[in-house]
């Protein structure tokens, strides 16, 4: 517990809002999704939702919103759930949104729009590196729990170090992660 909260307050003094931010796409991504304050039908659905399994779940609601706004915001159509909580994170990701979800990687599967991902799901960055041919230029990756241990800290790290990865963004609680070839390699640690 030591560690994350040392973990937040190295983030506060880190992070910035929308006007830190150069990169038009990620601007973009923080003033129309991060901080879009508009409530929508949807939010009293992901409430019940969260009641409902607040055991196995590992998200707060506020999370929980901004993974559904993400999934409007992209446009995404097709989405792959690692995660221990997968049943629930799917209700949340589907509520108010058309998406097909799957919750293991099978070959035969086409490319994913987003990939969502307890950071614990994987050992080694190999894993993640395996999910890349899963994935578009616009596709986000968006990783949970990022700054819940040292180890996971690391990994998150490993990732932001990746040649293939162009862009992360930071929130503290979840970790978005961008491939895109047009993107100069950039780190932004944002307050949500």
């Amino acid at each position: 517990m030591h560690f994350k909260i040392k973990e937040y307050f190295k983030f506060l003094y880190s992070s910035t809002n929308q006007h830190g931010v150069h990169s038009p796409f990620v601007y973009n991504l923080v003033t129309k999704c991060f901080y879009n304050k508009k409530q929508t039908p949807a939010y009293t659905s992901i409430k019940s939702i969260l009641k409902r399994s607040k055991a196995s779940v590992t998200i707060t609601y506020k999370v929980a919103k901004l993974l559904n706004r993400t999934l409007s915001y992209f446009e995404s159509k097709r989405a792959l759930i690692l995660a221990n909580s997968a049943d629930s994170i799917s209700q949340i990701l589907s509520t108010n949104n058309d998406v097909l979800i799957d919750t293991t990687v099978s070959p035969n599967s086409n490319e994913y729009d987003m990939i969502y991902m307890d950071i614990d799901y994987f050992e080694s960055l190999s894993d993640l590196t395996s999910l890349y041919s899963k994935t578009n230029n616009n596709s986000v990756i968006i990783i949970n729990s990022i700054h819940n241990s040292k180890t996971s800290s690391m990994v998150w790290k490993k990732i932001k170090k990746d040649s293939h990865v162009t862009v992360t963004i930071d929130t503290f609680f979840l970790g978005f992660v961008f491939i895109r070839k047009e993107q100069a390699k950039e780190d932004f640690i944002i307050r949500t």
